[in-house]
């Protein structure tokens, strides 16, 4: 892999303004009431995963493995994720992409147009990027995705979509500058560009333009910023980069009153390509002047009780953000936002989300000891907040506020409802879920179920609060009962969780190791459980009943969130199961030779570790969602 430079930290401190800009406190621009063509907000759902294709929100779309050189996919949008299936004609979407070897960039454009010789994604070996994506959608509502060389990995979620009838205007990206042809910027260079009659719509005074800015061939570390010609120049830069570095980010800029913008360099020489992507009149959305929001390195009276000091992997922090920075307090759906992190110790990335769970794409991720800012459009929650956090390793992390979309906060479709395999929805009911926002609330207190090791806790995860479960080496059990009825004759349940196998977790132990029991009443082994061992989850049970089985269900992964769902016909001495694991059905209709009830008893469900004393490493899971329904569907985590 190429060597990466580090940033001394005072030029870090330099290039982001440090701590001597003070929140902008000068009164927000009043906002126009948003019309029917509004942007509207979506909860991340994620659309194309090269990887695991299980966790699109649908059957929508899967894929065989990494792309190839030279390779196009199209991407099916438009009636998936929250989008409708007709009148969206622009979408938001998040675009992350890793190649595996050698260098390539990615394209990302309306289907059926011709491919643009820009660029979306530029990738070197094994260090992933992740940018947002305004595209208008091409035919069949989808969109393409090209790789030019090399086997790279790309995962697309979309987080939001624009009316056909709204007045943004997109189309495929238009290239405003090149300063590979022009000549590069050179050392404290200001250069103008005309954005006005250059696109596919006029950007006149008073507009805004969404922009897609690559940099590249930076003789020094450097940063590249870029405002409306005859504004003030902002002190927070859009892209910082070092030596080697191709780095690529969105924002949105004022059009000066000369129909252009003004771009700056400040130390060495560098490359920079702009590309225009949308013009936003002021009726959607506006551009501000970049305003410091948040920064986790310095107190501030306005974000005080958010607290300061680097975030820590898992760490959630709450921002509030109407009526601040520049943002009006009324009438703003999503903030556009630069999000900066800095310095980890080891590779990490930064999640920003408004209400509900975390999404699943970073808005950046930061290199070790690299700087990297990354756009994100991020809706505002019904309490005008947004949330952030740290994932890998702790940084610190910056938040400028560059715009604003029209709306009301909150406002949006609810989460998509469809789940990744299984029948289709049917009406069925959740009948339990952890709240693990209220702590252990609704779960029972059975302080028998811990022995040699830590009581289960809830702790703050980049997934949102989750119950954590440590097991020492040696140690025996951790284990909790939800707050739920007994188990009889004749019910017919799914029982669904999202667990996380904590890096290092014995997953290919040859002992027995529980996570989930349905235990009987009484002594003994229970009729079925999910274990983990030989690099699977397993489903296994009648040990102590003459009629033992263990079946595999599915790989366990250490390091990645998991989903899980086991449909149960609890039948004395009969009964069957189907399991899921990751929206794939890996056991169909198996009937447990003693019954998935013993004849004259109940049973109960356990959640945890449960495992044999001769394992001596130690493990650490983390279930960030369970619950109990009548379907499929009601019982998936999210």
């Amino acid at each position: 892999m190429r060597t990466r430079w580090v940033l001394p930290l005072l030029l870090v401190a330099a290039l982001l303004g440090g701590a001597a800009p003070a929140l902008a406190q000068s009164a927000p621009p009043p906002v126009p009431p948003a019309g029917a063509g509004a942007f509207v907000p979506l909860q991340a759902a994620r659309l194309f995963d090269s990887r695991v294709p299980a966790k699109v929100v649908d059957k929508g779309f899967t894929t065989a493995g990494p792309l190839g050189p030279g390779q196009t996919v199209s991407i099916p949008v438009a009636g998936r994720g929250g989008v409708p299936d007709t009148g969206a004609g622009t979408v938001v979407l998040n675009v992350t992409g890793t190649t595996l070897f050698g260098s390539t960039y990615m394209t990302l454009w309306p289907q059926d147009a011709p491919r643009p010789p820009t660029s979306t994604l530029s990738l070197a070996p094994d260090v992933p990027v992740t940018k947002t994506i305004v595209t208008k959608l091409g035919g069949g509502g989808a969109v393409s995705l090209f790789n030019v060389t090399g086997v790279s990995d790309a995962t697309v979620d979309v987080v939001g979509w624009f009316p056909e009838n709204s007045p943004l205007a997109s189309g495929v990206p238009q290239r405003v500058l090149d300063t590979r042809a022009e000549g590069a910027l050179q050392p404290g260079e200001q250069r103008r560009v005309q954005v006005d009659g250059r696109g596919f719509a006029p950007a006149p005074p008073g507009s805004a333009v969404l922009l897609s800015l690559t940099a590249t061939d930076a003789a020094q570390p450097t940063t590249v910023s870029a405002w409306g010609t005859g504004g003030p120049k902002p002190f927070a830069p859009q892209l910082t980069l070092v030596p080697g570095d191709t780095l690529p980010n969105m924002t949105i800029v004022p059009v000066g009153d000369d129909g252009s913008i003004t771009v700056a360099n400040q130390a060495g020489t560098v490359d920079l390509l702009a590309d225009l992507v949308a013009v936003v009149p002021a009726p959607v959305g506006r551009a501000v002047t970049p305003a410091r929001l948040y920064d986790s390195r310095t107190p501030d009276p306005a974000t005080a009780a958010v607290g300061t000091g680097p975030l820590t992997p898992g760490q959630i922090r709450t921002v509030p953000v109407l009526g601040r920075a520049g943002v009006p307090a009324t009438g703003v759906s999503s903030v556009l936002l630069n999000v900066t992190g800095l310095g980890p110790s080891a590779n990490g990335a930064i999640g920003v989300w408004g209400a509900g769970p975390p999404p699943t794409t970073s808005a950046v991720v930061v290199p070790a000891g690299a700087v990297r800012p990354g756009f994100a459009v991020v809706p505002v929650s019904p309490q005008g907040t947004i949330q952030v956090a740290d994932a890998g390793s702790a940084m610190h992390v910056v938040l400028d506020v560059v715009g604003f979309l029209a709306g009301t906060p909150g406002a949006g479709p609810a989460a998509p409802t469809t789940v990744p395999g299984g029948p289709a929805p049917d009406g069925g009911k959740l009948l339990w879920q952890a709240d693990f926002a209220r702590g252990l609330a609704n779960y029972r207190s059975t302080p028998w179920n811990t022995v040699s090791a830590a009581a289960p806790g809830v702790v703050a995860s980049a997934l949102g609060p989750a119950l954590q479960v440590t097991m020492p080496g040696g140690g025996q059990r951790a284990e909790l009962e939800p707050n739920f009825r007994s188990l009889r004759n004749g019910d017919d349940l799914f029982f669904g969780f999202s667990v996380t196998l904590a890096p290092g977790f014995p997953a290919g132990t040859d002992d027995w190791q529980v996570i989930t029991q349905w235990k009987n009443d009484g002594t003994g082994s229970p009729p079925l459980s999910v274990k983990v061992g030989g690099g699977q989850f397993q489903l296994d049970g009648g040990f102590d009943r003459g009629a033992p089985f263990e079946i595999p269900m599915g790989p366990a992964t250490p390091g990645r969130a998991q989903q899980v769902v086991v449909h149960v016909r609890f039948a004395e001495g009969g009964g069957s199961v189907d399991t899921w694991v990751d929206g794939r059905q890996t056991i169909r209709g198996f009937r447990p030779p003693a019954g998935t009830l013993y004849p004259g008893t109940t049973s109960y469900l356990k959640t945890g570790i449960y495992r044999s004393t001769a394992i001596g490493q130690p493990g650490t899971l983390f279930f960030d969602d369970w619950r109990i329904g009548t379907s499929y569907a009601a019982a998936y985590p999210r």
